[in-house]
This record gives structure tokens, sequence and C-alpha cells, in this order.
């Protein structure tokens, strides 16, 4: 019998004020290296949890568990989730539970995956499930990159646009699984 080992991270997605959004880039730069962790770690709407496996075979698909956590007394904004594999994958997916009500958009390509869930209720979480399909030929080690942040967005945005343009703001939870044959 086989056991699953799997690492747990966390990761507090940085919320974006008005100010920042329509101050432009300059001044969202200046605000978030002026602000400590802690009062970041304090006033970040939404929790980011991860699982992923310690070891992958190559040729097989890997699932990664993700949480968006609501840390508010009030319901979030919209949220902008984005995955990605930098080498040794094929081709990356964000999957919703089936009967779920989470009213996402979602964009993919290659070997990154983009979505855009409506706001969270107070003490509520989505789950989902980004997989991975790694290459037959890869070896070393498998890089996984999720992250993402609050926006002030409608759902009808298109994400590679969000992607764009928040690409900066994002804390990344990096993930390294080793590739065995």
């Amino acid at each position: 019998m086989r056991t699953l080992i799997v690492k747990l991270t966390t990761l507090l997605a940085v919320p974006l004020t008005a100010a920042a959004l329509t101050a432009g880039p300059a001044a969202a730069a200046s605000a978030s290296t002026t602000s400590s962790t802690a009062a970041k770690a304090a006033s970040a709407p939404v929790r980011i949890l991860v699982n992923y496996p310690y070891r992958v075979r190559a040729g097989r698909v890997v699932s990664f568990k993700v949480r968006l956590v609501n840390n508010t007394k009030s319901k979030t904004h919209e949220i902008f989730l984005a995955t990605k594999f930098p080498k040794g994958v094929s081709k990356v997916r964000i999957y919703v539970p089936k009967g779920s009500n989470y009213h996402e958009r979602c964009s993919r390509e290659q070997t990154r995956a983009l979505c855009v869930f409506p706001g969270l209720s107070r003490a509520h979480t989505y789950t989902v499930w980004a997989k991975a399909w790694v290459s037959g030929s890869a070896r070393g080690k498998l890089y996984g990159y999720i992250g993402g942040v609050v926006t002030d967005t409608s759902l009808d945005t298109d994400p590679r646009e969000l992607l764009s343009e928040f690409g900066d703001d994002i804390n990344w939870i990096k993930t390294k699984s080793t590739i065995y044959r």
C-alpha cells in the first residue's frame, strides 16, 4: 500500500485597495514595500492553502488541492487565482467540484491556468484542484507556482488581462516535488 505524503503551504494574498488601483503601479509598489509582513497578514482578506505531493512520477497526472479561505467578517471582492509550471509539464487545468455553484471564469494555456472567482461570503471557502500532466521525459524537480489576489473587477474580465495587470502584485506559493521514474 502506498502512502501519499502531502506538504501543506499557506500564503496570505495581498489585499488591493481602491487607492492602489487608481494611483497606478508606482504608488502600489511603494505602498507594498513600506508595509510590513505582519500588517499584510492581518489585513489579507483571503488565505490560500495548497496541498501537494513530495514525489511525482514522470508521465502521470499530479493533483494540487487549493483552498481559498475568507479571513474577513464580510464578503470579499472577486478573487483571481493563477497556476503556472515553468517546465516539465505538458498541460495544466483547474477543476472545481462537480455540482458546485462557484460561477468561475477560467482561462487555460499550456503551462498555466487562470481563474476568476466571485467574492467569498464570511467564513466560507472555495476548494479547487489544480492538475498538472507531467511530461514522460521530465527529470529532477517539478516546480509549481500558485498565487492569487483579490481584485475589484467584474467576473467578465478576461483572466489573461488580470495576470498582465497584477503579475507583480501576486504572492506566489512555490511547490517543489521530486520527479521519479
